[in-house]
């Protein structure tokens, strides 16, 4: 069989779930073509799915090596290198495709999905405004368009795309909960009507009611009706719990095992071309805030959410086929941190950073702090704490789709901080000035103080330039991407008092982790 009646043959058998026929097909036929860029893309693709890591990234590799003859798998291929975090292989086969001289939408939609896994938002932007214009009517493309222009800071640009998507697709219920986060609901201009009707729409599947619930909390907290707001989130939250059951329990007695696993922080130090600076908090905590202070200036540059840490150290063998959280918790103290160390240094370096300062704010990493201190005795940690009660409404009344189930639950919110708080006082508790710590509220309150506080923390001298955050035009993919760029505000600090009838329930076990 030719390579091309082989090419004609796999989608059948894929559609068909036959993996194992197409895998047996695709190596015949490259046995006889080894570098056809077309077989290659099937078998990375194929590889991928049987969780063949190491053959996919192979058959990847050679279906991007000819990008002007074979655009389309050079995309595909480039889609699945970024999947496999290689973000600097990923990046440089896709931008080998001349986008301005394409027209064929699935290149289009590879492209995109690689560009924005490697966080080049401004590039994605510009592919999926290109792919909208050749597929106008197609909301998903509409959708993905908006996202990569709310996360460059086109805000007024990403509202209307995602009105647009939110009126068909799989995604309309995402996108319209995205439009109500970027525009203000007044009186005579919101959409909460709209949202009513379509929540009670017949046959509404568990995730987009509680897209839609959180849109119309959301513009009900810009109307001042805060019983009405907490509701919506609850109702938003109690479908999220249906989609996705969850108990907190295991995660907390993770931490509580993490705790026992490290007794200590390391007190080594070293210098080191690249430092990663770690902003370690619980979600909506003024990470993003933060980050963007001390990255707007030259010597300091901001990965954003890597997750690379935890994909790091799990990557060691003593994790091999462990998914429970409190059985990796416990075999953390038999991993190699040497070298987790320098898979995590190898990440960065994949993502284009080689020297000066880079700053991690993956919030989770507050569970792994005493690990990063061991694994990169070049990092520095920075703690950002903030009123737990303000955080629980902030976690509360945000969508935050597959992670952080805790926060669809107002008991389990209470429970997970209470924990996280163990664990933060664990890190801090031996003084080895591996780990400063900054108030959310101080940050706000006084600004300059403590940016002067934090440069000189992790080794640099003072900027000014750190004063003018909201004119870094970085990009932003985190919940927090529109809040970002307007100048420092003090309005959510004391934002639970709106709530708290709502919050009676859990507002004792709130008020007792509060620092006297």
């Amino acid at each position: 069989m030719s390579s091309e009646e082989t090419l004609r043959l796999l989608p059948q058998l894929l559609r068909n779930g036959d993996f194992r026929g197409a895998e047996q097909r695709v190596q015949t036929a490259l046995e006889s073509d080894p570098d056809h860029p077309g077989l290659n893309a099937f078998a990375a693709f194929i590889s991928t799915h049987l969780n063949k890591r190491d053959e996919a990234i192979r058959f990847a590799r050679k279906a991007a090596a000819h990008p002007g003859d074979a655009p389309r798998p050079a995309a595909q291929a480039a889609n699945l290198l970024a999947q496999f975090r290689l973000y600097d292989e990923a990046l440089s086969a896709a931008r080998s495709i001349d986008i301005e001289t394409t027209s064929d939408p699935v290149i289009l939609d590879q492209l995109g999905a690689c560009f924005t896994i490697c966080g080049a938002h401004q590039e994605a932007r510009a592919v999926y405004a290109r792919l909208t214009g050749i597929v106008p009517a197609e909301p998903r493309c509409r959708f993905n368009l908006a996202a990569a222009q709310r996360y460059i800071g086109e805000l007024e640009e990403a509202a209307k795309n995602f009105d647009l998507a939110s009126k068909a697709g799989p995604q309309a219920a995402e996108a319209a909960y995205a439009r109500s986060l970027l525009t203000k609901a007044s009186p005579d201009r919101n959409h909460i009507d709209e949202l009513a009707v379509r929540l009670r729409a017949p046959g509404l599947d568990d995730l987009s009611r509680a897209a839609l619930s959180y849109a119309m909390g959301k513009e009900f907290e810009d109307l001042g009706k805060w019983p009405e707001a907490f509701d919506a989130w609850t109702d938003g939250a109690r479908a999220m719990r249906q989609a996705r059951p969850y108990s907190v329990e295991p995660e907390i007695n993770a931490i509580d095992e993490t705790i026992r696993a490290w007794p200590s922080i390391s007190r080594e130090y070293q210098w080191s071309e690249l430092t990663p600076v770690f902003i370690v908090s619980l979600p909506r905590a003024g990470s993003t805030l933060l980050d963007r202070i001390l990255s707007n200036r030259d010597d300091v540059a901001s990965a954003g959410e890597t997750e690379d840490f935890i994909v790091s150290l799990l990557e060691d063998p003593v994790f091999a086929g462990l998914r429970d959280p409190v059985e990796i918790a416990q075999r953390t103290p038999d991993a190699d941190m040497s070298a987790v160390g320098q898979r995590y240094r190898d990440a960065l370096h994949r993502r284009g950073y080689r020297h000066g300062y880079v700053i991690d704010k993956t919030p989770t990493n507050f569970l792994y702090a005493g690990l990063i201190a061991d694994a990169l005795p070049e990092a520095r940690i920075i703690h950002l704490d903030r009123d737990p009660r303000d955080a629980a409404i902030a976690t509360h009344k945000t969508l935050f789709r597959d992670r952080y189930f805790w926060s669809y639950d107002m008991q389990s919110i209470a429970a997970y901080f209470a924990s996280v708080q163990r664990l933060m006082q664990h890190w801090h508790s031996d003084g080895s000035g591996r780990m400063e710590r900054v108030e959310y509220e101080d940050l706000v309150q006084n600004t300059e103080a403590e940016a002067r506080r934090l440069t000189g923390f992790i080794g640099l001298n003072w900027d000014p330039a750190c004063l003018d955050f909201a004119g870094n035009r970085a990009a932003v993919a985190t919940a927090s991407a529109e809040h970002v760029r307007r100048p420092v505000y003090a309005s959510s600090i004391g934002h639970w008092k709106h709530f708290k009838d709502q919050l009676a329930a859990i507002l004792p076990a709130l008020d007792a982790m509060v620092p006297n």
